[in-house]
């Protein structure tokens, strides 16, 4: 499979990934603590939908590491230094966002089949401090962040390289700069997000796909 196939590949399947996150995860209402919650919780949804997630992020890097060959080979060294500073920072930010989704998979997960099977919702009491703990709290930010300045990368990288690319990256860029923010969103607001950041995914795959033609 050539390199312009298999990145063009690789940005469909993030995009999906992207958008079946909040497709699929349940959204029940977190305020109070009931069996409706620890159902979702403890649901096959959550971690389907949270393993998606995570697939999205990990699918970024070799992505952004096949457009950077891309470019190289098309467009000479314009815009090769903006892709490689988006594939450093995709890759670091996956890394640590992913940790903290770990913990929203498997914890979550696991306080909520202990309060199902038990009869007791006291364990989900423990939800918000598993989420907010410090150090996970820090990377997960830190993760985000890195993956907005991968999206403003993308791109320049992009513009840089020019022959009708220029603008083809500002939607996957608006998409990454806005994950962190999403987050305080409602479920609308959320899956609005994933289409979004999908579409982003599916215009630079386009791109890629006719740099091979």
């Amino acid at each position: 499979m050539s390199v312009t196939r298999w990145t063009s590949a690789a940005f469909v399947a993030a995009g999906l990934s992207f958008l079946m996150f909040p497709l699929l995860r349940p959204w029940p209402d977190e305020t109070v603590l009931t069996a409706d919650l620890a159902t979702a919780f403890a649901s096959d949804r959550w971690v389907v939908a949270h393993l998606a997630g995570i697939l999205g992020l990990g699918l970024l890097a070799p992505a952004l590491l096949g457009l950077r060959t891309v470019l190289a080979r098309d467009a000479g060294a314009r815009g090769a230094r903006a892709a490689t500073g988006a594939l450093v920072a995709a890759w670091a930010g996956a890394g640590f966002a992913a940790l903290y989704f770990g913990a929203e998979i498997f914890g979550l997960h696991t306080l909520a089949e202990s309060a199902l099977r038990d009869g007791d919702l006291g364990p989900l009491a423990d939800v918000e401090a598993l989420r907010m703990q410090p150090w996970a709290v820090a990377l997960f930010a830190a993760g985000l962040l890195l993956l907005a300045a991968a999206g403003v990368l993308l791109a320049v990288a992009l513009w840089q390289a020019g022959h009708g690319r220029r603008w083809a990256g500002v939607p996957l860029a608006l998409g990454l700069v806005l994950v962190l923010p999403q987050f305080f969103g409602g479920p609308g607001l959320r899956i609005a997000h994933g289409l979004l950041v999908a579409a982003g995914c599916v215009l630079v795959a386009a791109v890629v796909h006719r740099a091979r033609r």
